[in-house]
């Protein structure tokens, strides 16, 4: 496993995100970019939960395997580990960086034209339905948790909010939440159709009624 320990502290490309819970940033490492992900809730409880083994860290490293071995699409986590922090420690994920989220993809008017354009959606329909078809409710199910690397193809990140699918009604809600956050980016309806389409949820409902 790679030493990431100097790359913890260095001068990060971008900050892709930081609060209260959490700051995930892109660093540039000896075999290419990496994501790095660093809880940053209480240090002490941190420190007590991963001597526990129920760190949020840990519980997504388990998911994360688990997925994968499913055949899931699930950016794997290639390192992770703990700093010290005041009286405790931070616990932190790396993963390789595989390409832009599909919120910001959207956002920025990155996604292909024409054919691709609704290959990709359908793709990120189906991995939708795929999920749900396990029996796997993602309740952080949404546009900026779905990564498209340079062949158009969707991958999961931050699974740790991953339990068991109980009732239709979490299947309705994780897609609800998916076209929520595209519709914010900026999807148009025929983006959306696509989407609901792809991932078989009410296959008989119109989504343009």
């Amino acid at each position: 496993m790679t030493d990431y320990s100097e790359l913890l502290n260095a001068d990060p490309k971008e900050v892709f995100k930081h609060d209260a819970r959490s700051r995930v940033w892109l660093a540039q490492a000896g075999d290419g970019p990496v994501v790095f992900k660093r809880f940053e809730y209480s240090p002490p409880r941190q420190a007590l939960a991963a001597m526990l083994g129920v760190h949020p860290g840990q519980r997504e490293q388990r998911l994360c395997d688990r997925m994968r071995k499913a055949g899931l699409p699930v950016v794997a986590i290639t390192a992770a580990g703990s700093t010290w922090h005041g009286l405790g420690k931070r616990y932190w994920l790396a993963t390789p960086y595989i390409g832009m989220s599909l919120h910001n993809q959207v956002l920025r008017d990155r996604l292909p034209a024409g054919p691709r354009r609704d290959a990709l959606l359908t793709a990120v329909g189906r991995l939708t339905g795929e999920l749900i078809r396990l029996g796997l409710f993602n309740r952080d199910h949404k546009a900026s948790n779905i990564l498209i690397d340079s062949d158009h193809r969707p991958w999961l990140i931050d699974v740790g909010a991953v339990r068991r699918l109980r009732g239709s009604a979490g299947a309705e809600r994780m897609l609800a939440n998916l076209c929520d956050t595209l519709t914010q980016a900026g999807a148009t309806e025929a983006d959306l159709a696509l989407v609901r389409r792809a991932s078989g949820i009410n296959p008989d409902t119109d989504p343009n009624a």
